[in-house]
């Protein structure tokens, strides 16, 4: 274990330097394009045989993202990456919650902890899981991603939990704040306008009606007739109101998947349900994209590492700019990361805001020591 002091960490994204650790891992976390598991599980073997006590989780990725430019694996030379923390073995638990069975949470309800959380993918499952764990460890501990898959089709992703493949369920990395904390913040590049939107008919993941009108003309007599290149480029997401987020104060974004002229429908990648309420999105100017950029450096501080969880509608919006977002992004941040193209993110958009399931947002998720508590010591 760790005797206080420095959080030892380090990023791998070639195996190759695996000699030069000069501690022990206790925690591993790695994330894997969808399609290149047999070289994950490879990592895994020869990780498992160096650190035989370290707990190594992961999850797929449409895409891996990490700290030195360009930040993104365009050209797929690092398929799998890991994050290599020594932690105290007392200070988190690990628990997967399967889609299959019922669960407690296996936090002790004695002790505060904050989680990270990997899914499978997205669900009903999951959403009663994130009120679990905003009534059971905090409405805003908590933060995590949908596995990434490799475009932006409905398909599912899968979780890594020592040594495993699982496509169902989600795992959930329970953090003891009294001695490591866990910050961030989610960002999006939209504001909601207008007056709320009444859904009057929708199953699952499509609307078909919005205020007893056909779905699509109702949204297109608002923004305008919505052409395939800017539903390509994500650019009409949805700020959507439901028994989900009512309590929150900022209303989780929605990204489009498609629109159907024949039934004249609109499908998101996130449920919704009759009777949720829909307002449209128009751009942030570029001054408040700079202001949530800068935002992001007071998260960090000095001897931490953090997690960044990026949406592949976010991917898709910026295209080629996406890049040089991620370096201005990462200038801010100054801490090592490591990060995946998502199917889905969960974080809070304001510090006291509600930790809630959203689309196309940067969600950040910062691990450092609690430096009160080695003081205290």
């Amino acid at each position: 274990d760790v005797e206080g002091g420095e959080m030892n960490y380090t990023i791998l994204t070639d195996l190759d330097k695996l000699d030069s650790i000069n501690f022990v891992p206790t925690f591993i976390v790695g994330f894997y394009r969808q399609g290149k598991e047999d070289i994950f599980s490879g990592f895994f073997k020869r990780l498992k045989d160096r650190f035989p006590k370290a707990d190594i989780i992961g999850c797929s990725s449409e895409s891996n993202i990490y700290d030195t430019i360009p930040h993104i694996d365009i050209d797929g030379t690092h398929h799998c990456i890991f994050m290599c923390i020594e932690m105290k073995s007392e200070s988190y638990i690990l628990q997967h919650y399967s889609t299959l069975e019922k669960y407690e949470l296996l936090a002790d309800k004695s002790r505060e902890y904050s989680a990270i959380i990997l899914s499978a993918n997205y669900d009903d499952q999951l959403e009663h899981l994130i009120k679990m764990l905003q009534k059971g460890i905090g409405k805003n501990s908590f933060f995590g991603a949908v596995a990434g898959t490799l475009n932006s089709e409905m398909e599912k992703g899968t979780i890594f939990y020592n040594g495993k493949y699982i496509s169902e369920g989600t795992l959930i990395w329970f953090i003891d704040q009294e001695q490591y904390l866990l910050k961030g913040v989610s960002m999006h590049d939209f504001d909601p306008v207008g007056f709320d939107l009444e859904i009057t008919h929708a199953i699952d993941y499509t609307i078909f009606e919005i205020e007893n009108k056909p779905a699509l003309e109702m949204i297109e007599e608002v923004v305008g007739t919505l052409d395939p290149d800017s539903i390509a480029s994500f650019d009409h997401p949805f700020f959507i109101t439901s028994d989900k987020n009512k309590s929150s104060e900022n209303i989780p974004i929605t990204a489009m998947y498609a629109v159907d002229r024949e039934v004249k429908s609109i499908t998101l990648y996130k449920k919704v349900s009759n009777g949720d309420k829909l307002k449209v999105a128009i751009p942030h100017s570029r001054q408040i994209e700079e202001e949530q950029l800068v935002r992001f450096h007071d998260y960090t501080k000095d001897n931490s590492i953090a997690f960044l969880f990026v949406c592949i509608a976010f991917k898709g919006h910026w295209g080629e700019m996406e890049p040089l977002y991620l370096m201005r992004l990462s200038q801010n941040l100054k801490v090592p990361f490591i990060g995946f193209h998502t199917f889905g993110e969960i974080g809070i958009l304001e510090p006291k805001g509600y930790s809630l399931m959203q689309n196309q947002t940067v969600t950040l998720a910062v691990l450092s020591e609690n430096e009160d508590n080695h003081a205290a010591k």
